[in-house]
Order: structure tokens, then C-alpha cells, then sequence
């Protein structure tokens, strides 16, 4: 465990972010995803805020893993919780926990569906379906929804607890990608054919974090959130103009400096020895790729102050070198933010490390805390 590293996560700027979600969808309930840890800000404390605070009534998580221990963290709370993609139905301890503990599987395949159908536990148990139009990842198969049908028909099921889908494409434009296009409109069969055939949905949702910025599949009963909660836009760079959503970190990731020493132009650094590239000050930070700030990071621009250094050598498992100009002031001791509520400066980040948001948020480790304000 880290002690002088760690991950300040700004709760009252997850309501921000909330409020603006749901200013672009003011009708949808909102499904929140807290999946990977809450995308590594905390399953439990970012959930019980969201839930308690917010009055979020609604979280996704990817494994029944997952949902076990947000359940069973917040065992008093009424929420619901839908697992998507790590189900595990076909153990016999799993199924029982889903009943027991009002924990939705998401159903993606028509094995999935007859086995829930023909399984006991399930008899009266709430249907979820995920159709694939185009993600080609998990998913019903599109051409496959008369089967879904003949199959609820048979097992005298009339209703859908909740229909939903995937844009593959949602990172870039929502009205002229073909794929996304083509998501919509086959979405929108799905949803005619089941009416048409007597089985009724109650709930519907399409939207990831993408396709709410752009105002797409608002209309549904529920959004699905992710990225866009925690801050970041998840669309291509060079779309910025096709958001509607101007979010802000939730966190800051900080640490400090061990050492600083002065270099000159092609002195050797670390493992390697690799070669400074110009005279300047080398700060220490104790923060490595055991901690989750990976070797990507190297040539990275990170900000101390109104200083700008690179990370310079090889990133080690506990620590990283800086290079800063030769008239810097930083020393050891110092506090060192890698990332802040600057939107634009992760995205830059990002950027250099060859990554995405929502890897760079996921990978930092345990080994640094997690700290929660309400500032």
C-alpha cells in the first residue's frame, strides 16, 4: 500500500456529471455502469453515493462477481443491479444467488435464454435480453429473434423485463456511421416484432456514453452511462464538436517526489542507462507500473506547477523519472499531480501513453488508495 500516493476521487463531481446527464435526458432512468471497479474509482463508495445521493436506481456491473460484492456491501440498499457479460447461469450457486438477490442476468445468447426458461429458479424471474446489431461481440443474433419469440411463447412468458442493445460505433458520429445507423434501425425492428407478437417490453435501452453525448437513443426508457460519469468523452478525437456533454474528472491521481538531481544532456538514467536528451532537473515520483502507471507513459508530458516535464527512461515497478528544464524548481518532497479535473490535459495524456480513458482509469492498482471527497 501506497502512503503517500493516491487516487482523490471528487464525489460531488460525479453529481455534477450526473445532473448533466441527465439534463441531455431528462425522461430516460439512468443505468449507471460500475463495472472494472467502478472504471478503478471504487465499486462500493462510488455506487452508495450514486444510489444514496443521487437516487441512482439502477447499476451494471459486467460479472456476477461484481454484483455479489456491491450486493452484499450495500445489502440494505433497494437497487437493481443487471450483470452483463460474465453471467455464469449454468451454476446451480449462481442462479440461486440471482433470485435470492434480485441481480439481473443479462441474457446474450439462446442458450442463455433456454436455459433460463426451462430452469426452475428462474420461472418467475424477470427477462433481460441483449440483441447483437452489429457489436458481433455478445448478443442474440438479429436474425435470431423469431426463435426468441417462439421460445417465450412456448414457456408462456408474455413480457421483457428489458430489451437492450449495443452501439459498436458510438465513439464516432451517431447519424452517419452506417453501423450505428443500422443498430437504430434494426433496434427498432426488434422492438415492433416483439409488440406485433403479443410480448410486452417494459423496459428498453440502447445509449452508451457515446450516443448520449450526441443525443441518440434518449427515447428509450434507460440510458447507460459509463465513461461519461467519470468525466472523459468517449468520442474519437476530433469529434469534440458532436458532444453535447462537457463533464469533469472525478479524480486526480497524486504522489510525490523521492529525489530530484541535476543531469546533463546525454547523462544515463535508470535501467537501460537510457540517455537524457537535454540538460535539466530529473524528478523521482513514487509511482510505477506496479501502481498502474505503465511503461506507455514514457515520453508522456506531465505538469508540476507551471512546469512541464517528460517521463524520461525506463518506467520502473515503484517509480518513474521526470526531466524537467535545468531551471526548475521542483524538490524532493514536493506533491506531484499526474492528472487533475483537467479534462483536456487527460486527454492528452492519454494520447501520449498510445491509450484510452477508460484503460488508464481501470489499470491503477490496489496498492493505491482510494481517497473520497465531497469538497
Amino acid at each position: 500500500m501506497r502512503k503517500g500516493s493516491q487516487l482523490v476521487v471528487d464525489l460531488k463531481i460525479l453529481g455534477e456529471n450526473y445532473s448533466k446527464v441527465k439534463d441531455l435526458a431528462p425522461n430516460a432512468d439512468v443505468l449507471f455502469m460500475v463495472k472494472a471497479d467502478a472504471y478503478g474509482h471504487g465499486l462500493v463508495p462510488v455506487s452508495s453515493y450514486a444510489h444514496k445521493e443521487l437516487g441512482i436506481k439502477d447499476f451494471g456491473c459486467a460479472s456476477v462477481g461484481e454484483a455479489m460484492a456491491l450486493r452484499s456491501q450495500l445489502k440494505d440498499e433497494k437497487f437493481e443491479i443487471y450483470v452483463f457479460s460474465d453471467t455464469q447461469l449454468e451454476l446451480t450457486e449462481f442462479s440461486q444467488y440471482y433470485v435470492n438477490h434480485r441481480v439481473k442476468p443479462v441474457l446474450k445468447t439462446l442458450q442463455d435464454l433456454d436455459f433460463f426458461l426451462n430452469c426452475d429458479d428462474f420461472k418467475f424471474f424477470p427477462i433481460c435480453l441483449k440483441f447483437n446489431t452489429g457489436m458481433n461481440r455478445l448478443g442474440i443474433d438479429f436474425d435470431k429473434r423469431e426463435q426468441v419469440i417462439e421460445l417465450l411463447k412456448k414457456h408462456g412468458r408474455s413480457e421483457v423485463h428489458h430489451l437492450m442493445t449495443h452501439f459498436a460505433c458510438a465513439s464516432q458520429s451517431m447519424n452517419k456511421n452506417k453501423r450505428n445507423l443500422k443498430a437504430r434501425e434494426e433496434f427498432n425492428i426488434l422492438k415492433e416484432d416483439f409488440r406485433n407478437a403479443g410480448i410486452s417490453v417494459e423496459h428498453t435501452s440502447i445509449a452508451n456514453s457515446g450516443a448520449i453525448e450526441q443525443k441518440v437513443g434518449l427515447e428509450e426508457t434507460h440510458i447507460r452511462p459509463g465513461l461519461m460519469m467519470y468525466g472523459p468523452s468517449s468520442l474519437n478525437p476530433g469529434l469534440e464538436n458532436l458532444s453535447h456533454y462537457d463533464g469533469r474528472l472525478i479524480s486526480r491521481l497524486e504522489t510525490y517526489v523521492i529525489n530530484t538531481f541535476e543531469v546533463e544532456q546525454g547523462q544515463p538514467i535508470g535501467y537501460g542507462a537510457t540517455p537524457v536528451p537535454h540538460a535539466g532537473v530529473v524528478a523521482v515520483i513514487a509511482l510505477g507500473y506496479g501502481d498502474g502507471f505503465p511503461t506507455r507513459f514514457r515520453g508522456a508530458k506531465l505538469r508540476f506547477q507551471d512546469e512541464i516535464g517528460v517521463v524520461s527512461g525506463r518506467v520502473n515497478m515503484d517509480m518513474s523519472a521526470v526531466l524537467f528544464d535545468k531551471n526548475s524548481k521542483i524538490k524532493a518532497g514536493d506533491k506531484f499531480t499526474v492528472w487533475d479535473q483537467d479534462t483536456e490535459f487527460y486527454k492528452q495524456l492519454c494520447t501520449h501513453a498510445q491509450s484510452i480513458p477508460y484503460e488508464i482509469f481501470c489499470q491503477i492498482t490496489p496498492r493505491v488508495p482510494r481517497i473520497y471527497s465531497l469538497k
